[in-house]
């Protein structure tokens, strides 16, 4: 038994050796490892402060709104409301009457205002297209427009067929402006 044992004695040593060689080899693995669960922690951290920062300014963006908000309407209570410009210009024959174009006007919306009926725009389109182009939907504020005093019944008919028509080309968009802020 003990010449089995001295048998032993050099892969028993061996395997030593290799166990305090792993030993070794595995702690600085063991240390990188600890330094890379130490950089996630380090970018949570960072990311916190980076939000506090960003709350504080965001914080900062709504008192300033606020601000902007309280002074614009102090400003507006303080200014008088405008009515439109309605100009009209007696001809003889056919009237015309001008209107001037204000802040998230329609061609609809100076129907109703000019005829009573906003279905009556192709009218003033017509006689505008030159100025308002190819879209009755976009109109410039400060553009003049032209419109005819009274309409006969054969002009309210067309412009009625004429709004139905469009209506049915663009069914899909708003009526309603697009209004940009003043």
């Amino acid at each position: 038994m003990r010449r089995e044992m001295i048998a032993l004695l050099p892969v028993i040593g061996l395997s030593a050796v290799f166990v305090v060689n792993q030993g070794c080899a595995t702690k600085p693995a063991l240390e990188e490892v600890q330094k890379e669960k130490e950089v996630p922690k380090k970018n949570i951290e960072e990311a916190r402060n980076n939000l506090n920062e960003a709350r504080g300014l965001l914080s900062d963006a709504r008192n300033l709104l606020e601000s902007a908000k309280e002074k614009i309407a102090r400003k507006l209570a303080s200014k008088p409301v405008e009515e439109p410009v309605v100009q009209e210009e007696p001809k003889p024959g056919v009237g015309f009457g001008k209107i001037r174009v204000e802040w998230c006007d329609t061609l609809w919306g100076i129907s109703e205002k000019v005829y009573n009926n906003s279905l009556y725009w192709p009218a003033i389109y017509d006689l505008n297209r030159d100025k308002v182009g190819e879209d009755p939907w976009v109109l410039s504020q400060g553009m003049v427009l032209k419109y005819k005093t009274e309409l006969t019944e054969e002009e309210k008919n067309e412009a009625v067929r004429e709004a139905i028509a469009w209506s049915m080309k663009f069914k899909d968009r708003r009526l309603d402006p697009k209004c940009p802020p003043k």
